[in-house]
């Protein structure tokens, strides 16, 4: 308790010392000097989740309803706060303050073409059956909707996905660099999506995103995103 009152503290002070016009936290609205160690001093949000707002504001549809999978606390408030809350439900394996709904997402249970929009964030990595979980969100998503994913490419600039099957977690970190990441994704991890059905609608990276807004929104130009429709 003690240690999370500190580190609002922390936040709080910081926000205010830091406030300015150079760089703008579109997931919280802050303004300021800069970010502290990449990270916003008011919402405590890294890159890959400033990376969502951008997105969205490249999606030309408006959402009936919004499927968010392992959102975290920065993530959940900018799109609750963009979005009627009764349109938007969120997606965990754990019961958790951010989500609404309990669920494995390699399995059945999700309602088919029901979702306009499907949120997916640096969560892949950790999915052993990551082609179920993607066929299940494809089936979940409505016929004018779209999924929108992103994933920690690593090394950076790997080109190729690389996984190696039925290994001991304990493994993990020395193959991929994550003690809990299942896979090293690659720049090619978006073919998987392809071969599930899903079509690749746009990419989103630093040939899609100016200079000045990686500057000026905290973002990195070693993260990716992809849009998927039917």
């Amino acid at each position: 308790m003690r240690n999370r009152l500190t580190s609002f503290l922390w936040s709080f002070i910081n926000s205010i010392y830091y406030q300015g016009s150079n760089v703008l936290c579109q997931l919280c609205g802050w303004g300021g000097i800069e970010f502290l160690n990449n990270r916003c001093p008011k919402c405590n949000s890294l890159p890959r989740q400033r990376l969502i707002p951008f997105c969205i504001g490249l999606i030309d549809i408006k959402p009936n309803k919004v499927l968010h999978i392992g959102p975290n606390k920065s993530e959940y408030y900018f799109v609750k706060n963009q979005l009627n809350p009764d349109i938007y439900d969120r997606v965990d394996i754990d019961n958790n303050l951010y989500s609404n709904i309990k669920h494995d997402i390699t399995k059945k249970g999700l309602k088919n073409n029901y979702y306009d929009l499907v949120l997916i964030w640096h969560v892949f990595e950790h999915i052993r059956d990551d082609l179920k979980a993607i066929n299940q969100l494809r089936k979940t998503l409505s016929n004018h909707g779209r999924l929108v994913v992103s994933v920690p490419i690593y090394p950076k600039n790997n080109l190729k996905t690389f996984e190696v099957k039925n290994i001991k977690r304990e493994e993990y970190f020395e193959l991929y660099g994550h003690e809990d990441h299942c896979r090293s994704c690659g720049l090619d991890y978006w073919k998987r999506f392809i071969k599930n059905g899903l079509k690749l609608d746009i990419t989103i990276d630093d040939k899609v995103i100016s200079k000045n807004k990686l500057v000026n929104y905290g973002l990195s130009k070693d993260h990716i995103a992809w849009v998927f429709k039917k």
